[in-house]
Parts: structure tokens; sequence; C-alpha cells
């Protein structure tokens, strides 16, 4: 007997967790090319010999696990923004052969010069084309989520192919003499049908038609302008007299990887980028996070979902879909499977707005639903309302509380990690410029544009810059060495592109071993980190005349420093002879009241003269205290002395 999943969970970094009515789980790794499944022991075998752990490639799944492997990887395909697909678990039934560009399409710019590439269904949805016929998009009648299907290529192993071409055209080399002209020209043949790395088999290739699903408030890039389109037209589909300010209203922005042009006819398009197939293996495997061991009767479903450690996106339960939007401002949405909706409101998630369509009237019924006071369920309904809004309000509170204790929402997915995004270079480089600044640490740049700061408090940081410029300027004045390192320095300009092109990111290895990737305009609480190497790499870029005045007016500025050194040096002369000179206000122990301070001050010295010596002025009543004017005098006669003490000391020095 097949297993039937009984509900189906995809996180935040698409890996997938599916759970089986015979007790069983499978994980899916985010890129699909791994999984992990785990039984529970046959009735038949002993209790001691715990759960069966399982993980292989996906590709090369063996029959016992091909069948939960299929389902899983449909719902994966379903919901992630790049399908896995491969030769070995597509059906041939579903394969067709196909010349096209499937990197691309194209879609009509305005609704107004759309050819009908834009429709209207009597159930109310809205479907637009693209116009080489390679995508489909439909918007649901209530305008909450999208479905889009469009032809994506099959990964295969090409060097497989290249192994098997080569070794048959060795094999018809060795036929015979006679033969050489045949084999010359079969030879020629091969080679133009040889797929490459970059180029389009003229042959044809194995294609497949993918199906996705996802919210119109988190669309991914590739659908932006399509879905722009589809509710425009919903829009006028509602209302009928308001096409002009309609068409007035509509946003002609396009996100990364569309622009506008011009076809061959004249008509205005605009060009997208269509979601290709992920590799067939990974190269951040080190990335694949599995769950904890399964544990045999683990609980209830919603048990199981709420007990998640990570963000859950979309959840399959029971026949129902709920998904979870995670951003600014989050919320949950509920597919029962009728063509209904319920989306909740608020981040609390305390009501809920019902959404259902007629199609005789072409109108919505919106319902306002609150948790605290559910309706009852009536005879006859298909699903129980009251569960739904209650499972999917504990789903809105169990992410809030993931979000509130500071837990990873979503880790980091294997294959969303991009190589350039590191600033350690594969290769090493020249040393632009070293320093070691007391109170800070060592500071390196290299020619490559990589800035290496090791803090005095053992923090470590890389980041990338472009020193693209400085490069130059020493290729300059000084081409033998440049010569020698001509790869660094033309990695240099080419990083310096990048940087200027791409976001900079830091990454810092912090004092308790953890790594951290960081963006330059918002570090956040390690800005000092950024901020210092960031005036370090401004002052490697800078010219021999520029550096006289990088530091001028902030606190490293020479005269500044100077200043402050010789206002400290004043600071301490002063201290130092108020603590070592005889004043009476000084040589009175703090021990002593007021009053006996003064009666001492009388009778020890005379009325005119002080400890050291210096005439004080005198009052008829002789336990008057000091006069502050004269102290001040006697203050700023001191200051004086030191200044041309100091005075003194500098022309000795000259």
């Amino acid at each position: 007997m097949a297993s039937i999943p009984t509900h189906l969970l995809l996180l935040c970094n698409d890996q997938v967790q599916a759970y089986f009515s015979d007790g069983s789980r499978l994980q899916l790794s985010p890129c699909g090319s791994v999984f992990v499944c785990e039984t529970p022991p046959n009735p038949a075998q002993h209790a001691l010999q715990g759960v069966r752990r399982v993980q292989q490639r996906t590709r090369f799944v063996t029959s016992e696990f091909r069948s939960r492997v299929l389902q899983v990887l449909e719902f994966r395909n379903r919901f992630c923004e790049r399908p896995y697909l491969c030769q070995e678990l597509v059906e041939q039934d579903r394969v067709v052969n196909s010349c096209c560009d499937l990197t691309q399409t194209k879609w009509p710019s305005t609704l107004s010069n759309n050819n009908n590439n834009t429709t209207t269904q009597d159930t109310g949805s809205v479907t637009v084309t693209s116009l080489d016929n390679l995508v489909t998009l439909c918007l649901a009648p209530h305008g909450k989520e999208f479905t889009v299907t469009f032809l994506c290529r099959i990964n295969c192993d090409l060097q497989m192919d290249n192994d098997t071409t080569r070794s048959s055209m060795s094999n018809k080399c060795q036929e015979g003499p006679n033969s050489s002209l045949r084999n010359r020209i079969q030879m020629k043949d091969d080679k133009r049908k040889t797929p490459g790395n970059n180029d389009i088999v003229e042959m044809g290739s194995s294609c497949t038609w993918v199906t996705q699903h996802h919210s119109v408030n988190h669309c991914p890039e590739y659908w932006t302008h399509p879905l722009k389109l589809a509710l425009h037209g919903h829009k006028m589909t509602e209302n009928e007299g308001r096409k002009d300010s309609c068409k007035a209203t509509f946003s002609d922005t396009f996100s990364d990887g569309q622009k506008e042009g011009v076809d061959k006819e004249g008509q205005e398009v605009v060009t997208g980028r269509l979601p290709s197939a992920l590799p067939l293996s990974c190269k951040s495997s080190h990335l694949h996070q599995w769950a904890k061991p399964l544990v045999l009767g683990g609980g209830m479903e919603e048990g199981t979902i709420l007990c998640q450690q990570q963000g859950v996106k979309v959840c399959a339960l029971q026949g129902v879909l709920y998904r979870l939007l995670w951003g600014g401002r989050r919320c949950v949405e509920v597919y029962p499977g009728d063509g209904s909706v319920l989306v909740s409101q608020g981040v609390l998630g305390h009501f809920f707005h019902h959404y259902k369509y007629k199609p005789a009237t072409k109108q919505f019924q919106q319902q306002v639903l609150c948790v605290s006071s559910l309706p009852p369920d009536l005879p006859g309904d298909n699903y129980s309302t009251a569960r739904l809004v209650s499972m999917a309000a504990r789903l809105l509170e169990h992410s809030n509380n993931l979000v509130t204790s500071g837990a990873t929402v979503a880790a980091k997915c294997c294959w969303k990690d991009d190589p350039s995004a590191d600033p350690t270079p594969p290769l090493p480089s020249m040393l632009l410029e070293e320093s070691e600044v007391a109170g800070l640490g060592r500071f390196q740049a290299y020619s490559d544009g990589r800035v290496h700061v090791v803090f005095e408090d053992r923090t470590v940081l890389d980041a990338v810059f472009d020193f693209s410029g400085r490069v130059q300027r020493c290729k300059r004045h000084s081409p033998e060495k440049a010569e020698r390192a001509y790869d660094a320095v033309q990695r240099s300009i080419t990083r310096g592109s990048q940087c200027s092109a791409a976001g900079q990111v830091c990454r810092l290895l912090l004092r308790n071993g953890q790594y951290c990737t960081v963006p330059q305009h918002a570090p956040g609480h390690l800005h000092r980190y950024v901020q210092a190497a960031v005036e370090w790499a401004g002052w490697v870029q800078c010219t021999p005349e520029e550096r006289a005045d990088f530091y001028r007016g902030t606190v490293y500025d020479p005269e500044k420093k100077g200043a402050i050194a010789a206002e400290l040096s004043k600071i301490k002369c002063f201290n130092y002879i108020l603590e070592n000179a005889a004043f009476p206000w000084t040589a009175v122990p703090a021990r002593y009241d007021r009053g006996r301070m003064e009666v001492e001050s009388a009778t020890t010295h005379p009325s005119h003269l002080s400890a050291a010596g210096i005439p004080i002025p005198s009052d008829s009543n002789p336990t008057t205290l000091l006069d502050i004017a004269a102290i001040l005098k006697m203050t700023s006669q001191a200051i004086e002395d030191i200044n041309v003490l100091q005075s003194k000391r500098k022309d000795m020095r000259f």
C-alpha cells in the first residue's frame, strides 16, 4: 500500500518536510538534490531497532522511496521560485522537445498593446499570455493568488553525453579504411550536434511545463510585469466605466531583469527573464540542515507544525493550504479549495476577511470573522470555517513568537548562496598597503580590492572595495611590479567594476567564533568596525596630495592632535602644582571642619602671609577666607608661568 502524505511543510529557506500516513518523514534539501527519509520500524521487527534513516541523491533515488520523492518534488516545484528537474524523475509523457530560448520571454508593455493576450474568463479570473506563448499567468477571481505555467528546460548531465558521443565517434573511426570519408562527415555532424555549456542545442532539448502558485503580496521578480497586467485587467473588469483612468494610473516601472523595447513589428514589448531549473548537484551542501531525528508517536499534526524552529512559508494540511507571508506586514492566507480565501488582518491576526466569489453576479462577498467569536458550523458545509481560522491564528501567533524571540526565521539557503558575495578572493594578490593603528588593530589592503582588518578585540573583518584607481596609478609609476602581478591587477579592475554595480557587504568573524555578514550602509551594532574599514579603504584610494587633507577637521588631524596634547600637558602640570604647592586652601586636611580650619589659619600664620609666603589680602576679621579675585589672579599667573616654561622647552629642543 502506497503511503499518502498527511501534511507538507515548505520552510522559508525552501526546505521541505513531508509526513506520511505510515509514520515516515522525508526531508528535501532547499535545492532539491538530496533527501533524507526516516521510516519507523516494521511491526514485525524488534522495537529496539529504532528509526531507519536513509540519505540519497534525488536523481538516483531507489524504487523504495521513489513515490514519496515524486510527491514531495511536485509540492516543492509548485511553491518555489526555481524548480528541480531531472530526466530520471520526469515522466516521459510530460517531456517535450523545444529549440526556443527559454532564458527570457516577451510581454506586451500595456493592455492597449496586448493583441488579445489578456483575457477575462467567465469565472472572474484574468489570463495573461506572453507574446511567444511560453508563459501563461492566471490571476484568481479573488485577486489574492495567481498561477503561472511556463516551459522549462530539464537539466541533464552534459559531461556524460559528451563522453558517449566521443566513444561512439572513436568506434566509427576503427571500422576500416574504406569508410574514412563517411567517418569524417559523420564526425563533423556529431561535433555540430554536440551540446556545449553555453550553446543552444540545434537538435532541441528536453523541456517540460512547470506550474507554480504564488501570492500577489509576495510575487517573485520574474512575474512582476505580467502580474501588473493581470491586476490592471482585473480592475478594469470590476470598473468598466473607468478604463481611461486605469490606463493613466498604470505603473511603467520594471524590476531587475526586465527592460522595455520594440520588436520587429514595431510593437512595444517588455523582455523578462524566466526561471531556470536548479543544478543536479549542490555546490553548498554544507549548508543543508536536517531536523532532529524522528520520534515515534511524535504527536498531532498541528503540534508538529507549531514546534518548528524555523519559519514555515507554505503548509498543506488535510487538503487545506496555509501560506504565511513574512516581511514588514506578516499575515496568513488560507485556501480551503473551493475558490475562496481567508486573509488575516493586522499583525496579531484577531480578525480575518473571508472572500467568496459568486460567478452568477460576478461579485465578491466579503465576510469579517473575529477569532474570539467564530460562527458555528452549519450542516452541509464542506469544511469548518472556525477550525481553519483557529489554525491560521495559531500559525500567525507562532510566527510572531519566532520573530520576537530573536530565533532564526530562515536558515541560509544553499542555492541562493552567491559566491560573488563572499569578500574572500579565491587567489592570492598583491599587498597594496599595511598599517597598524594603536588602539584599533592591523589594517591590510590588497590589489584585488580586499580589505582585511584584525582588531585588538580579536574581531576580524573582510570587505571588498574598488581599488582599481590605486592599482592603475601603481601600474604607471611601477610597470615592472604590475607586469609581474598582471593577474592580480586585472582581477582588481574587474572586482572594482563589480563593487560599483553591486551592493557592498562586510563579513566579520566575531569574538565568539561566529561569522556574520552585514551591509556597509546598515551595519547595525557593528558600525564601529565597518566605519573603521571604510575609512581605511578611503585612505588607501587617496593620492599622496589628498592624504594631507584626508583627516583635516577630524580627531585624527595632526595639528589638532598637537593642540590636544599641549592642553593635556598643561592640565597635568597645573594638577602637579596644585598637589605639591603649600597653598592654604590645599594644605589643610580635608577631615577638619570649616570653623577649625579658619582658627588654625589665623593662629598658625600671620594675617598678611600664607604658608608659602604669598601676600594675601587682610581683613578686620582674621578668620575671613581668601578673596576669590586674588585666587583667580594667582591661578592665571600660574598658567602663564606654565606657558613660558613650555615655550622655553621647545626652544631648547630646536
